[in-house]
């Protein structure tokens, strides 16, 4: 297994790795996601990613594949932020190489990176149900800062 910047070359294994977190999570959690948003958005949306200076696309390549991704931004400080800050946007391992540390590593590399740009925080939006997303996000220092309630009328 191979942890790496993403190139063009791994734009199918990521849009793919992209609708299927989608698929399992946001289109299944909320009812206001579009499910088919990734095969109408998600190839510009990648490539748009990969394209911007201050975003991460990793991969993790697993037998030649896309077996998981991992998208961060970086905001530089501004006149409203006095830091720099990364956001963790987007992670999905596949399902069949679960357990073996992959989201862990990816994580880690975001972490890195980040430190390297100079942020002072990190942060991510994880559904409340996602307990396996919280679980991983909690043993790499993630902790509850804020939350967001929501009702739909």
């Amino acid at each position: 297994m191979e942890i790496r910047p993403a190139t063009t070359h791994d734009l199918d294994g990521l849009v793919a790795s992209s609708a299927a977190l989608f698929a399992e999570d946001a289109a299944t959690r909320d009812p206001l996601r579009n499910a088919n948003w990734p095969a109408a958005h998600g190839a510009e949306w990648c490539r748009d990613l990969l394209a911007n200076p201050q975003a991460l696309v990793l991969v993790a390549v697993v037998n030649g594949g896309v077996a998981g991704h991992l998208i961060g931004i970086f905001t530089e400080p501004s006149a409203m932020w006095m830091a720099g800050r990364a956001e963790l946007a987007s992670l999905h391992v596949r399902q069949d190489v679960r357990g073996q540390g992959v989201g862990g590593q990816l994580v880690d590399t975001f972490t890195g990176w980040a430190k390297d740009r100079g942020a002072s925080r990190l942060h991510v939006t994880a559904y409340a149900t996602n307990e396996p997303a919280l679980r991983l996000y909690r043993s790499r220092g993630f902790a509850p800062q804020s939350i967001t309630l929501a009702t739909d009328l």
